[in-house]
């Protein structure tokens, strides 16, 4: 169990709980999960979303019919997610032309439908384009 392995995490265990659910909850009903953050914290964007989208501990089967079975053999099933940081070309554009403090909300504006869910990580809790997305 997590808070065997990170005892520390146990003073968090309710909010871990309700972003468990959230997240849950987004899947249920088809959402997918957007995910920003700057410099460490991008990072930790990738990592998150790399994990989703494809298997973690275990393969997650593809059960689609819609491909054939040597393809759903190659492949893992996906838990629909986006990296903000990793859309370099628009961040930077939007950056340069517009206004570098609302990069991250100019694509969740263009990615982001009703029952989607958008984790915003912060180690200061002052990163303007974050908290503006």
């Amino acid at each position: 169990m997590l808070y065997d392995r990170y005892p520390a995490l146990r003073v968090c265990e309710n909010d871990i709980e309700k972003a468990k659910e959230m997240m849950l909850l987004t899947y249920r009903t088809g959402g997918k999960i957007l995910v920003c953050g700057n410099g460490g914290s991008a990072a930790d964007c990738e990592h998150i979303v790399g994990e989703l989208m494809k298997g973690f501990l275990l393969k997650r089967p593809v059960t689609d019919d819609r491909f054939p079975q040597n393809l759903r053999d190659g492949l893992q099933g996906a838990l629909p997610a986006i990296s903000l940081p990793s859309q370099s070309a628009i961040l930077s554009a939007f950056a340069n032309d517009v206004d570098a403090d609302m990069v991250y909300a100019q694509l969740v504006y263009g990615y982001a439908e009703a029952g989607d869910l958008l984790i915003c990580l912060t180690t200061s809790g002052n990163s303007k384009n974050t908290l503006y997305a």
